[in-house]
């Protein structure tokens, strides 16, 4: 029985598919993080080594949740042993990102520190903040 499509075509197909499928996520995410470029660099410029992941909207998109700019970085040390570093993380977080967009469209930032430890379970600590009330007091 004479084969319909050869090996290498198959390999092929598959190679052209994975291709357009990681260009596809690629674009989503970059379409997706685009307005937040700038201050995703600015974080990582101010606070090398954090990784700085910056995102902002409503979670599942569903009108009751808040307007939210998330931010989720990797710190150094134990998030929940340096609550006054933190607390001065957050402040300068919320500084770069009020030079960097509109961050009064924002009804609440959430700001997510890691620490991840080789071999071990990542130890993370968030902090929810008021944005109005934090522009207000600053």
């Amino acid at each position: 029985m004479p084969r319909i499509v050869k090996g290498r075509t198959i390999v092929l197909g598959l190679l052209i598919f994975g291709l357009l499928m990681s260009g596809s996520l690629y674009v989503f995410q970059t379409i997706n993080t685009y307005h937040f470029a700038d201050t995703q660099n600015a974080l990582a410029k101010e606070f090398p080594h954090s990784r700085p992941r910056v995102e902002g909207g409503r979670l599942k998109g569903k009108q009751q949740n808040p307007l939210t700019f998330r931010v989720t970085m990797a710190v150094s040390f134990n998030p929940h042993e340096q609550n006054e570093d933190i607390e001065q993380m957050a402040d300068r977080i919320l500084e770069i990102a009020s030079k960097n967009l509109q961050l009064d469209d924002y009804e609440q930032a959430e700001l997510h520190f890691y620490q991840a430890v080789p071999e071990q379970q990542i130890i993370m600590r968030d902090v929810t903040r008021d944005v109005k009330t934090w522009i207000k007091n600053h």
